[in-house]
């Protein structure tokens, strides 16, 4: 099995001194660049034949635009939403909820979850060596992609890439 952990990408500041400024963390949208960005990561993506056989995003606004350009681009046929990756979610959670639906997860190979840092990053530590360190940094509409031989575990992973947009893009960007 596959597991892509991607950040979602620029987004407006959330700071109420400035003009474009959202109230609220939760509302916080993707700017004109960010969504020009991560389209270019997903067309890229798309060149480079990734498809997911199930997207799951954050609920909040940011995560859901990101996974929505992923999914016009068609990279996946189906996407969820999972209150497990907004910021406050923990690892643990996510495998109980994941663990819950063994029923359909058969047929799932490659899955992308697409949220937040810090979560991503301590999630991808996690996976790969059971404990954080803080020592990988994610980048926004960045890519983290584990393989694991049977089901998803902490410390049961593979690194397989971890890829920020610049190299994904090269001089589109």
């Amino acid at each position: 099995m596959y597991l892509y952990l991607i950040r979602h990408g620029i987004a407006v500041d959330l700071d109420p001194l400035t003009v474009d400024a959202i109230a609220s963390d939760e509302l916080r949208s993707l700017t004109k660049a960010g969504r020009k960005k991560v389209a270019q990561v997903a067309d890229r993506l798309a060149e480079l034949e990734l498809r997911f056989d199930l997207i799951i995003t954050s609920p909040l606004v940011r995560a859901r635009q990101t996974a929505d350009i992923l999914l016009d681009k068609q990279l996946s046929p189906t996407l969820e939403v999972s209150d497990r990756l907004k910021p406050a979610g923990t690892i643990e959670s996510w495998l109980m909820e994941w663990s819950a639906r063994s029923h359909d997860i058969s047929t799932i190979s490659t899955v992308a979850l697409v949220g937040h840092e810090p979560n991503l990053s301590e999630w991808a530590e996690l996976f790969l060596f059971g404990r954080s360190e803080g020592k990988i940094i994610l980048k926004k509409s960045g890519i983290i992609g584990l393989k694991f031989t049977d089901n998803f575990k902490v410390g049961a992973a593979q690194l397989g890439c971890l890829i920020p947009p610049k190299y994904l893009l090269g001089s589109r960007s």
